[in-house]
């Protein structure tokens, strides 16, 4: 989405906040320097005289220090310069790939995640707003599948026959579920009870569904209305230890919290053959 803000590391610092781009069919933003080579030069000497100063200030804080450190730096300077940011140009890409994934931004996206991931990206977001279906919930939500459907079929497709498929985990999810009835302007609202998401690959057993609750619209579900239901700590539980990640690890902020990557268990039906 354009105007929604990337993801950031959190207490795991900023060089895992998530890298922005908008419509892959664009060129990337602010990868180019906006001086010629030598101006650029002096403004990055200019600036390693600001950061030595500034260390040699807060010489004795590590937490200061870091704020304006190399690591951000160098990591941009190497990004404006890398042949992975040929993964983000998908004009060069067949026009009967590119249809297949849909002629919009969210296919763009898709088409350009697989392109991403080969070129050693851990972690690809692509999102499609727009489905806060409050009124004309048929029409909004028809809409919406028209353009995720087409992408998400060829994301898989294209995985596949690249032999990614196995080691690259899919998950397509929201934030929460609609309402299981439709309201006095044709809509439905927010359902926080109850929601469905959709994994492949990575070790995934496909062609299951698991986990049904009660239709009621009257009240919220009640426990004995939930069979073989899981939490979403339970989903980022599975796609972890899919990923061969230690889900359990605790992990130390940087006040000194105490902090498990997950709280969760794999969903074991989902990963057994």
């Amino acid at each position: 989405l354009p105007r929604a803000a990337a993801g950031r590391g959190g207490y795991l610092g900023d060089q895992y906040d998530a890298f922005k781009v908008n419509d892959p069919k664009n060129p990337v933003p602010d990868i180019k320097a906006s001086v010629r080579r030598k101006r650029q030069r002096q403004r990055l000497n200019s600036l390693n005289v600001i950061d030595q100063a500034f260390r040699k200030r807060h010489k004795n804080n590590s937490a200061m220090r870091d704020k304006l450190g190399h690591h951000n730096l160098d990591a941009a300077l190497t990004m404006m310069t890398s042949k992975q940011l040929e993964a983000f140009d998908v004009s060069n890409v067949s026009q009967d790939l590119r249809d297949q994934y849909g002629n919009n931004a969210f296919g763009r996206g898709c088409l350009a995640a697989v392109r991403l991931v080969r070129a050693g990206v851990r972690c690809v977001e692509i999102t499609l707003g727009g489905w806060d279906s409050h009124i004309n919930n048929h029409e909004i939500q028809a809409a919406r599948i028209a353009t995720l459907d087409p992408a998400f079929a060829a994301l898989i497709r294209d995985l596949k026959r690249r032999d990614m498929f196995d080691s690259t985990m899919v998950v397509c999810g929201g934030e929460f579920g609609r309402t299981p009835y439709m309201n006095a302007v044709a809509g439905r609202d927010h359902w926080p009870h109850g929601f469905s998401i959709a994994l492949a690959g990575g070790g995934i057993q496909g062609g299951r569904v698991i986990g049904e609750t009660s239709p009621e619209p009257a009240r919220k579900p009640k426990k004995s209305d939930l069979k073989d239901s899981h939490r979403v700590e339970d989903v980022h539980a599975t796609i972890l230890n899919s990923m061969g990640i230690k889900y359990r690890k605790e992990l130390e902020t940087p006040i000194g919290r105490p902090m498990k990557i997950c709280e969760g268990k794999p969903i074991k039906r989902l990963l057994e053959s």
